[in-house]
């Protein structure tokens, strides 16, 4: 017999449940029955085409580019988005007093609140040639000639790596930070009392503590990475397209800009299985690891 806490507790879950179903797994299902469809610039009805778009897909240059694109852009986002924040993390823990502590947990988060075009418009500024960073390298004589960092292709994909992690890295210190302050005062108090550094603290007390963490950390930014849009999109150009369009951004230009809603399926398809592969090989590992 169903306990009654059981059918209120569904009740509560439904409104959600719907939600989620209809915003998520609906838009799935319908993307996958339409990549065996062929809809010449949005127009019905449909002509089934079965597997085609799927071999279109994969006889396109286009799209393994942007498949290589999204793997680099992803690793690097992910290697440094879950390593970088560990610092700020250990500053928060050290640093007093409370209003500096205040100040800089709040400088650091401040990106995360902000949108990409915010974002973008930020970095435009402070790096376009006649920025603070062009003025500074110019100034001390390390550099020539201004970089045009947002037109030049060397630096296309660094560049969606950076304003990525800017804005993400306050956010996952913040987590860092609370595993930290489950660590007991009595431990780091210990090692200073047996002589250890800060050096060996680190090394051998909070980055064993924070392992589990960084793992799901590492998880998170993984599966969000395999899914670079904005950053990319937003600084897509005529040079840099061949280096930073993802697979997100060739399905979006497929299926909005050209109407071709079958083709665009299939990739987002192949973006779907790409990326559920590389999360289920990554949980394996990091299970694997966890349980040794």
């Amino acid at each position: 017999m169903i306990k009654r806490e059981w059918i209120h507790a569904w009740l509560l879950l439904l409104p959600a449940l719907v939600l989620l179903f209809g915003f998520t797994h609906l838009p799935a299902v319908q993307t996958f029955i339409d990549s065996f469809w062929s809809t010449p610039r949005g127009r019905r009805p449909s002509t089934f085409v079965g597997w085609d778009n799927y071999a279109k897909v994969f006889s396109t240059p286009a799209v393994w580019q942007a498949i290589w694109n999204t793997l680099i852009i992803a690793a690097g986002i992910t290697i440094v988005g879950t390593l970088l924040p560990i610092l700020p993390a250990i500053a928060l823990l050290q640093i007093t007093p409370d209003w500096l502590k205040r100040g800089f947990q709040t400088a650091i988060y401040t990106p995360y609140l902000l949108s990409w075009v915010i974002i973008v418009g930020i970095w435009l500024n402070t790096l376009s040639p006649v920025g603070l960073v062009n003025s500074v390298l110019e100034g001390v004589g390390l550099i020539d000639a201004p970089i045009n960092f947002f037109a030049d292709p060397f630096w296309a994909r660094p560049m969606v790596i950076g304003l990525t992690v800017w804005k993400d890295v306050g956010f996952h210190a913040l987590i860092y930070l609370a595993a930290l302050l489950s660590l007991s005062p009595d431990i780091l108090e210990a090692a200073d009392i047996d002589g250890a550094n800060d050096y060996k603290k680190i090394r051998d007390i909070l980055l064993p503590h924070l392992m589990p963490m960084i793992k799901v950390v590492f998880l998170i930014t993984l599966l969000g990475s395999l899914r670079t849009f904005d950053s990319a999109f937003l600084m897509l150009n005529g040079r840099t397209a061949d280096q930073i369009r993802t697979l997100a951004i060739f399905t979006y230009e497929r299926g909005i800009l050209n109407f071709d809603l079958g083709l665009a399926s299939a990739a987002g398809v192949v973006l779907l299985v790409v990326s559920l592969m590389i999360s289920a090989f990554a949980q394996v590992v990091t299970r694997t690891e966890r349980e040794n």
